[in-house]
């Protein structure tokens, strides 16, 4: 029996929470603005959030972009990360992808997991950089290192399909499925399931398989409730009861 395993990689972009930074809490709109045009970094990342949410001032993508922009050229990384977030959308600014991958690259270069991630999306899309899987995959590990799930998540596809000149590694696909899956990822606890069920980087294991597709398909993943059904029906009482109990006793940890 063939499991349909998820191999269509994530390429929504993170969006980041708009969240001013403590240097601005309890201060007025004119104070962080006065602070941001003195030069202070924090005040003028803060500036442009406050522009793209409208508040306490009308809403300006394209001012709020000034502002992550000078924020952004004296290294602030999250103000980086907006800037190219917003090239790639076309949020204030025209779309525009290689402006978006440098932005995405000097916040990665920081750290920043959700950069990491972003410009692993842009190398494996071949958007605003040549196509590079090998460069995704990189950037991938970078974040998922971090606990970046959706990193994991598509580090763990890269492993599974052997993409551009990365070797299919099975024990690398089940590696970052697990650490995806450990997080409740949906897609990551079904792929891991079929994995299981196939004996592909790790011991065949229908139990284990059925508690995995179980857990995926009460998230609401359709696909994971019928490959529970497949294996159900191959299944003796004894060994379904043991595959019942084991997802029960996943789903409370």
């Amino acid at each position: 029996m063939s499991y349909r395993v998820i191999v269509i990689a994530s390429v929504l972009l993170v969006l980041m929470g708009f969240q001013l930074a403590p240097a601005s809490e309890n201060l007025t709109m004119e104070q962080v603005r006065r602070a941001a045009e003195e030069g202070n970094v924090k005040s003028q990342y803060n500036l442009g959030i406050m522009y793209s949410k409208g508040q306490d001032v009308a809403q300006d993508l394209e001012l709020a972009n000034r502002w992550f922009r000078k924020a952004a050229e004296q290294g602030h990384a999250k103000a980086q990360y907006k800037l190219g977030l917003n090239y790639i959308e076309g949020r204030g600014v025209m779309q525009d992808g290689i402006e978006a991958a440098e932005w995405f690259r000097r916040a990665a270069e920081q750290g920043l997991d959700k950069a990491q991630y972003n410009l692993g999306i842009l190398y494996d899309r071949g958007q605003g950089v040549a196509q590079n899987v090998p460069r995704a995959a990189r950037w991938y590990r970078k974040a998922a290192d971090q606990g970046f799930v959706k990193a994991q998540y598509n580090l763990a596809l890269v492993y599974e399909r052997g993409r551009g000149t990365v070797d299919q590694d099975w024990g690398q696909a089940v590696k970052w499925y697990k650490k995806a899956a450990d997080q409740g990822f949906t897609k990551a606890l079904h792929n891991l399931g079929g994995l299981y069920a196939q004996g592909k980087g790790v011991a065949k294991n229908e139990v284990k398989a059925y508690a995995l597709f179980s857990l995926a398909a009460a998230q609401g993943h359709s696909r994971a409730e019928e490959n529970r059904k497949v294996l159900e029906k191959r299944m003796d009482g004894e060994k379904l009861n043991k595959a019942k109990k084991q997802a029960r006793d996943m789903q409370q940890q």
